[in-house]
This record gives C-alpha cells, structure tokens and sequence, in this order.
C-alpha cells in the first residue's frame, strides 16, 4: 500500500444549517443558510449527547489514514464549459433532488468508459448541487485496493475521487458492500463522495439502490460539435465557431468524438488560428498543390488539415505493401513508411538527418535473408527502390533549395503515429526503442517526448510506462523521465503515473528516473500540494528501499534544493514529525533532517530558532549521532552549526550546552571520538576560544582527561 504521512484536515466547527425553501436553478450552488450563534439552543438532554456523539465520530474518523485530494473552487467548477443533456441530463436528474436542488445520495458511483467526461460531470454535479459552505475535495486515490478505511470525513465536505487504474482501483464486493456504512458517516458529517469508475472495472457488479448509495451508468459522451464550441467561446474565440461550421469536412472530423478528444480539437483550432494570423505555419499543410503548382494553404485549409484523423489516406497508405510504386497504387513500400514515420516524428530536417531517422527504425525491423548479414540485406533492398528526394514527394514531403525536408504538417504527423501504433501492435515496442535512441543533440528531445506522450499513454492508461521504461531507464533515463514528467501532470492517466513511480521507487534501476521526476515536481512552484505529497511519498520510499550510497545522496540532493524554498518547509519538518512519531522511516526521515540542517534564519542554524516547533531537535541528534552510519552524515553539519557562531559566544554557549548533553547520553562514545576528530580536522575559534579543548573540556571529567586527552581525538 502506497505511504502517506499526511494525515486529513481538522473537521470545520459543527453547524446546524437549515434549508430556507427556496430552490437554486442549474448555474448557481445551492444555498442554505448558516444560523447565528445566538440562534441555536439546546432544548433537551438527548439533543446534546446527539452532539457529542457526532462530534466523537468525526474526530475519531479523522485520525484514519486517509487519501489525500486539493481542494477546488466551486464558482470556477460553475464557469468552466459544461453541457447537459443526453444521457448527461438523464443520469444527471435521477440523482438531483427536484424539489431542494440538492444532490440526493451520500454516495454516488458515475459509470462511464474512459475519456467520456465523466470527472467533469462529478465536479459540476457536486459544485452545483450541494450547500454553498460544503468545501469540494478532489482526491487522489494513492492506494494498492479501493478501501473504506481511506475514505476521508470530515464535516460538511464534498470528495470526488477517479478510480480509473486497472491494478490498483479494481472493486471488491466487500469495498462495495462497505459503501453502506461509509454513506452513513457521510451522513453524519452532511458529506458527499462522488466516485467515477471506469466502464471496465464494473463488468461483474451490480449494485442495487440502496438509498444513500446510487449508481448512475454514462454511455455516451457529450455531443463533440457543442464540446468545442463551448470551449472555443470560453477561451475567447467565438470566431472560430463560425470558421468551425463552415466547414463539413471538419465537421465530420469531430462526429464521434469522445469528450477528451473533443477538447483536444478545440485547443488545435485555436492553435491554428493564432500561428496563422501571427504567420507561424506550423501546425497545418504548408501548401497546397494545383495545376501542378504549390500556392500557401488558406487558414480554412489549415484548419481542416488539423482538425482532420487522415484514417482515409492512411488507410490507403498503409495497406497491402506492392512490390513496386506507379505512382496509381498508394500503399507505401516498407522503407517508405519508416520514412513517414521519421517525417512524422521530426517533421522539417536536413534531408541528411531525416535519412538516418528512417534508416535506423528500418534497421530495428530488418530481417537477415538466407545467410546474408541483416545490413547487407537493408542494403540491397533500399539500393533497389526509389532514390530518397523521390520517395520524400511521394509521402507528402518536399525538399527546399538546402536540401531540407520541409513537413509541416504535425496534425498529419500525430495521426501516422497513433494510426501505426493501434493497428500494428507488432510495432510498438519496436517503436519506443526508436523513439528513445539518444539523439544528436537537445534539438531532438521535444518531438521525441511529445511522441512518446502521446502514444504510451493515448488510450488513457499507462499500461506501456513500463515497456517503455525498461527500454529507456538504461539508456536515455532523461528521456524518461520528461515522458513520466508528463504523465503524472496528465488529468487522466496522472494517479497510474504515480502508481508506476511507486513501484519503480522500489527498484534500483529506476531509482535515478523516480528521484528526477520527482525533484522536478518539486521545484515546480506550480505544482499543487497532493502531487508534492505524491513526488515526497516516492522520495520517501527510494530512500528506505535503496541501499546504495550514491542513490541517497541524490535525494539528500533533492531535499536540500527544497530546503530554500519557504513553500515546501512544512512539508519537510511534518515529514521530521512523522519519522519522530514512527510513521516512516528512519531512513527517508533522518535525511529530510539533514537537509534541513542547512537552513538558515538570521544568521543560526534555522533548526536551532523558534520556527522550527513541531521538531524534537535533541532527539533527531541523539537518534542519527548513535548509529554509526548516520553519525558520518550529521557531524560535519554540527561543525557547520558551530561555525556560524563564530562571533557570537552567547549563543555559541548555549549550542554547546545543547550538544553536550546529548553527547553524554548513552551509546554517544563512538559518537563524541568521532565528533571531537571533526573539531579537530577543521578548528574551529569563538572569540579566542578554541572550539575542540572548550567542548573537551565540557564533556570529560577532570579526574579523566589525562587518560582521555585531547590529542587522542585527532590520533
């Protein structure tokens, strides 16, 4: 089960809030009001001890160690596109009371297969139809099994959480047996949750109405053409949707569209119209041949080619393979498709490059014939075809005056590739191993990881992240890790991401691309505080899973970096807290204190000042000075400590005190020899006073310090 060393919010103070009667419509949150203090009164004995026990429940359930989640902005939720009707409104009104406009079940479980919208549908049902002081949490379901007992409680919340992995959000009877209970708590804290479950992970249950507990089935997603414009209008492009009706070929391009793919069209039309109206032609076909003559494609052309799955074309393109091309007959020879593929990846190159791209991938799939090496075989086989400037115009390329390959057509490109990888499953593996070959330069970095994105994780899972890291975690890990850097930001494969991360964290050959991808989310002060709690979980588990000294020292690397940054302190000193009050372990725990050892406030040690409360310093000292190996990483940051007393003896002093008396503990005899070598390696003086004989001194009883001398230390 995946660590969290978080634990869940402080339940808001009890309210006793009363509906007024009066019904909110579709576009504003439900309100009831809140009373006045003064309005509450306790009429009866019973009513109080009723109190109580609520109040016990929701402490008592907050202590759990519970999922996780961000909390979400209702009228944000509300202004984002939305469109209700279909079975959208059928499944919608079957959960929304008519009367109170309020959602009816504590629990609700929404149905649906992947990509049709249905986390959109959760967040606008609950934005609109739960109280206006009920806080929206979204969560992310960091588990190894759907449980119970990681349902957060606490009063007057709303959760929302995607189980949508086939590992690890597979539901049991039990888990759904539980829900009934789980609703009855929800009940008592005026909660909701609301789960969207993937139409694969529920083909054997049924769950019957069960009052608190509903199920609601989305077969379809909503209507493709109204998603875009919806989007274009909300990104302030209404003239777009004009452009977008006008034209039938698009139109039909967008017919059947998931709610996914259909947003993914809007964000492609607005990238067209800005490129073409700043003159940057890149995200369409550059020109258009008539009469035997190229002239520069028009913004409805461009639009069209962008918005256009070429399944047609590619359909000719890559069907049964001729021996020969006539020029009549449109299936590609097998060179010839490695060069679309190359083309599609790299879109404009130098010819030279573009060559040596396609080269390679059709050395990957060469076959040795008879008892000839395969490179003599590629040999002959390509010497036989076409030349390559031939070949480069029959693909839909062109070939300027310098001898590059001009392919601006990266719409096109996207749909050779994903066209390639769901009808040729045979070529995706060979495919990842093209991608990843380290390249000339960083030129080369972004197509290859826009590439690899989008086919590991097209189909909204992240089923081929290990396929693709035992390919890469060797040889091209930085590659690797911009891919992972990807997918756990991605909104719908982002928790599997993290799972794959987790269980990487616990093999040695992943250990540098999870300590990376993690840094990354890390420093990114964009990153929302689940995700650095994910990215400090996975550090957390290299830590205490990896034996090698090079690995530790990387994320003692990371944490330090995190150190300087005021956002991420408090996740540091309640990681410190929670290795003190054994939640995790020593090891992730002890170097997330030697990190903040680092840290400074005015001039002492930060740990050392009053805002480091929530840490037992002594104890954290005396834990890591015992044991040997630890004892190596702390002392020369003690000797840092004390130099930054330099010219201050006041508190020199009371540092020194401090030490002292953890270094007379029990088991400290290794500790102090080792410590006193340290003072002695790197003197240090505080107004006149040499550090090592002042804490000699300190530490050794006059009647012994002729056996145990000073110079015994530094021998």
């Amino acid at each position: 089960m995946a660590e969290n060393a978080f634990t869940s919010p402080e339940p808001d103070e009890l309210k006793n809030p009363e509906s007024d009667g009066t019904s909110p419509d579709l576009t504003s949150p439900a309100s009831v009001p809140t009373p006045r203090p003064g309005d509450f009164h306790i009429q009866q004995v019973g009513v109080a001890a009723a109190h109580v026990d609520e109040l016990n429940v929701l402490q008592e359930l907050r202590k759990r160690d519970v999922l996780e989640g961000v909390e979400r902005d209702r009228q944000q939720i509300i202004g984002q596109p939305f469109i209700l009707a279909g079975r959208w409104k059928e499944a919608w009104d079957q959960v929304v009371d008519g009367e109170t406009h309020l959602l009816r079940p504590r629990i609700l479980l929404v149905v649906a297969p992947r990509s049709f919208g249905s986390t959109t549908f959760a967040l606008q049902l609950m934005a609109r139809h739960t109280e206006a002081d009920t806080t929206l949490v979204k969560l992310d379901a960091d588990w190894s099994a759907p449980s119970r007992g990681r349902l957060p409680v606490n009063h007057r919340h709303a959760y929302q959480v995607d189980l949508k992995d086939t590992c690890t959000d597979r539901l049991s009877a039990d888990f759904l047996d539980s829900l009934t209970r789980h609703a009855e708590d929800l009940a008592t804290a005026r909660s909701f949750l609301v789960m969207t479950v993937a139409k694969e992970l529920w083909p054997d249950h049924y769950l019957s109405p069960r009052g608190d507990v509903r199920v609601v089935h989305i077969d379809e997603p909503p209507e493709a053409e109204l998603v875009v414009e919806q989007h274009l209008e909300y990104h302030g492009h209404p003239q777009l949707v004009a452009h977008v009706q006008s034209l039938d070929e698009a139109v039909v391009s967008l017919r059947g569209l998931n709610a996914v793919e259909a947003v993914r069209a809007a964000v492609t039309a607005m990238a067209v119209w800005e490129e073409y109206h700043g003159g940057q032609f890149h995200l369409s076909v550059a020109a258009v041949r008539t009469g035997g003559q190229e002239r520069p494609a028009g913004f409805a052309e461009r639009l069209t080619a962008a918005l256009s799955d070429w399944r047609q074309k590619l359909d000719g393109l890559f069907g049964e393979t001729t021996a020969t091309y006539d020029g009549q007959t449109p299936s590609l020879t097998l060179e010839d498709r490695c060069l679309l593929l190359a083309l599609a990846v790299r879109q404009s190159a130098p010819m030279t490059e573009v060559a040596a791209t396609a080269g390679s991938l059709r050395t990957l799939l060469a076959v040795p014939n008879g008892d000839k090496p395969a490179a003599e075989a590629l040999v002959q086989s390509v010497f036989a075809g076409r030349g390559l400037r031939r070949r480069i115009h029959d693909v839909g390329a062109r070939v300027n005056t310098h001898d590059s390959v001009v392919f601006d057509q990266p719409a096109y490109g996207r749909a050779v590739l994903t066209y390639v990888w769901d009808n040729y499953e045979v070529m995706r593996r060979p495919l990842l191993i093209w991608l990843t070959q380290p390249g000339d330069g960083s030129v080369l970095a972004q197509p290859m990881v826009d590439a690899l994105g989008g086919l590991v994780l097209r189909h909204g899972t992240a089923d081929h992240l290990d396929t693709l890291g035992s390919i890469a975690c060797a040889e091209n890990p930085e590659l690797l890790g911009a891919v992972l850097l990807r997918a756990v930001g991605d909104e719908h494969v982002g928790r599997a991401a993290w799972a794959t991360l987790y269980r990487w964290a616990g093999q040695q050959e992943y250990t540098r691309t999870v300590v990376n991808t993690c840094r990354s989310v890390l420093l990114d002060e964009t990153s929302g505080p689940s995700a650095a709690k994910m990215a400090l979980v996975r550090l957390r588990r290299v830590a205490r899973k990896s034996d090698d000294h090079a690995t530790r020292l990387g994320v003692l690397s990371v944490l330090k970096e995190l150190v300087s940054r005021p956002a991420r302190t408090a996740m540091l000193v309640a990681e410190v807290a929670a290795w003190q009050a054994s939640k995790v372990s020593v090891r992730s725990g002890s170097l997330v204190f030697l990190a903040l050892m680092e840290k400074e406030h005015t001039k002492v040690p930060w740990l050392m000042s009053e805002e480091a409360a929530g840490i037992d310093v002594d104890r954290a000292l005396r834990d890591l000075l015992g044991d040997d190996a630890t004892a190596q990483e702390v002392i020369p940051q003690l000797t840092k400590w004390i130099g930054s007393y330099a010219t201050d003896a006041v508190g020199y002093e009371r540092l020194r005190d401090r030490l002292v008396h953890i270094l007379r503990g029990n088991g400290m005899f290794q500790a102090y020899w080792a410590f006193m070598r340290a003072l002695a390696d790197a003197p240090v003086i505080v107004e006149g006073v040499d550090v090592a004989e002042d804490f000699h001194r300190h530490l050794i009883d006059p009647r012994l310090r002729s056996v145990f001398g000073l110079e015994t230390a530094s021998a």
